[in-house]
This record gives structure tokens, sequence and C-alpha cells, in this order.
């Protein structure tokens, strides 16, 4: 998979989170669908959250690297994977542009 190095990633403003100690569950308010996130990627959706004029890749990883002992380059690629699922489902854009979601799913 390419990654867009200097894309900058944004929650989609239809989206609603909130948080627990089991991770996240998101509200897409357009559509009335629901997911669940566990730790990890709550983590994650909470920085690009956080990031009000969007985060680009290695500020996530740059991120999420004080949190897991991984490589960063592993965090790269997990973190552009994930983004990029959650941007064909419409709850991120990428440079602030809407992606229309292709297919629902109940758990991210």
């Amino acid at each position: 998979m390419k990654t867009d190095a200097i894309a900058k990633w944004l929650v989609s403003s239809n989206v609603r989170a909130t948080y627990s100690e089991d991770g996240a569950v998101l509200l897409d308010i357009r559509k009335g669908l629901c997911y669940s996130l566990n730790p990890v990627a709550a983590r994650v959706w909470s920085t690009v959250a956080a990031s009000l004029s969007g985060i680009d890749l290695r500020g996530l990883a740059d991120v999420m690297a004080t949190h897991y002992k991984i490589s960063h380059e592993d965090l790269e690629r997990d973190i552009n994977e994930y983004l990029t699922k959650l941007e064909e489902m419409g709850l991120v854009q990428r440079n602030g542009l809407f992606h229309e979601p292709k297919a629902a799913a109940s758990r991210v």
C-alpha cells in the first residue's frame, strides 16, 4: 500500500466519539452507525481528533511510538492501513477531502 507521507488526516465532521478504558465508540450521525474501537485504535483516533488542523502519518507514528515499543516503520505502515480503512468508511478525511464510504462495518 502506497503511503502519502504529507497527507493531513482529520476526523470527519459527522463523527462523534466517546471513550472508556476498553477503547471508544464512534457514532456517524449522518448514517446512524456505531463503530467500536479497541484501546490502540482509540488512541490513534483521539490523536487525530486532537489535531484540529490535521496530523500527518509521521506525527501520528511519533505519538504512538511514545506508547508502544514497535519500530517506527511498522507503526507508519499499520497506522496508514488503519486510516485508509477509516477513510473508506467515511470516518476520517485525508487533506480535508471527504471520501464516500464503500461499505459499512460495525467494528474497526
